[in-house]
């Protein structure tokens, strides 16, 4: 509920009175649980996060590619992925406004999954699956990758091409990390 009040008024906008009486919860309720309407934000972001990524999980047993499809969420219905990328879009378009925002976001958003992200690279190279010079930087590297899946318009308002179109993309992006793109000589 309270992304959706997020994503409605915005960061600036949105008021913990207008939370706790959507919640139907005192006030003081609303400041026990979340001091602050940063705490807020950073709860919705800890809470969303595996919507983005599904780490950290068991993929010993599958194959690498179809973990990172698991990864990445790429089997989610497309309800799921249109609530994904409006949580993107609030992070998205919120972060450039407020710096406090861009601070949470960058922190219990992409810094977590970076490092979720790492961690298990590092993993697959100690089983021998993978082998990079640096996990930390094969993870930024993917990372950017996938997330070219999404695009950004003048306003800052990310594009949505539909759950097929960043499937296949999202695919090709994990083929390219674990094959490169060199032809097979």
């Amino acid at each position: 509920m309270a992304t959706q009040m997020f994503q409605e008024a915005g960061y600036a906008r949105l008021t913990t009175d207008a939370v706790a009486a959507r919640c139907r919860i005192s006030k003081r309720t609303l400041y026990q649980l979340f001091p602050s309407k940063a705490a807020l934000l950073t709860a919705i972001i800890d809470q969303h996060r595996a919507r983005m990524i599904r780490l950290p999980a068991d993929y010993d047993d599958v194959p690498l590619e179809r973990a990172l499809d698991l990864i990445f969420g790429n089997d989610i219905d497309e309800e799921a992925d249109r609530e994904r990328f409006a949580l993107l879009q609030l992070i998205f378009v919120e972060a450039v406004q407020h710096p406090e925002f861009d601070h949470i976001s960058a922190t219990h958003g992409k810094g977590v999954v970076l490092q979720l992200l790492g961690d298990w690279i590092a993993h697959e190279c100690r089983r021998g699956r993978l082998h990079v010079p640096d996990p930390k930087d094969a993870a930024c590297m993917l990372m950017d990758m996938v997330a070219g899946s999404v695009t950004r318009g003048p306003d800052g308002r990310i594009a949505w091409d539909g759950s097929e179109r960043r499937r296949a993309y999202v695919r090709e992006c994990i083929r390219v990390f674990l094959n490169g793109t060199t032809a097979a000589r």
